[in-house]
């Protein structure tokens, strides 16, 4: 998922979940010119795909640098000329390898259940963040994320 604009991507973030990183790197490794390994294990939620992350499917996030993206974040400036193309293409072959290493490899990550979210949760200090952007309550009353 990319949620910061069309800046570099420099990696990607394993929402919480370092046991991922091996599907990651060999997935990436076709394209490893473009530098795109400085990857994570965080697990940020401000972005679109906590909800996934609640409901405990695997997911990544692409960490980016930074490219005019709050100046024109929701605003009527956001326009395609603000977009590098050059930038925009390293990145759709960067997802491209990513995408088809995922889809070709052997294995697949699981689905974490309630408990195992929780633990990446506590661990990842995401339980922090979503109490502060008002979304706890939701996960503990079960109408966010993952119910069993």
């Amino acid at each position: 998922m990319f949620d910061a604009g069309t800046g570099r991507i420099t990696g990607f973030s394993t929402g919480g979940r370092p046991e991922m990183r091996p599907w990651l790197e060999s997935s990436l490794a076709p394209v490893a010119g473009y530098g795109a390994a400085a990857h994570s294990d965080d697990a940020p939620a401000g972005t679109d795909n906590v909800d996934f992350l609640l409901e405990g499917v695997p997911n990544f996030v692409a960490n980016q640098a930074p490219a005019n993206y709050m100046e024109n974040y929701h605003a009527s400036s956001d326009t395609f000329d603000k977009a590098d193309l050059r930038e925009l293409k390293i990145n759709a072959a960067l997802t491209a390898a990513l995408v088809w290493g995922l889809a070709e490899s052997p294995g697949r990550a699981a689905r974490l259940d309630r408990a195992a979210i929780e633990a990446v949760l506590k661990k990842t200090g995401l339980d922090g963040q979503m109490k502060a952007f008002g979304l706890w309550d939701g996960w503990v009353g079960k109408t966010r994320g993952r119910p069993d």
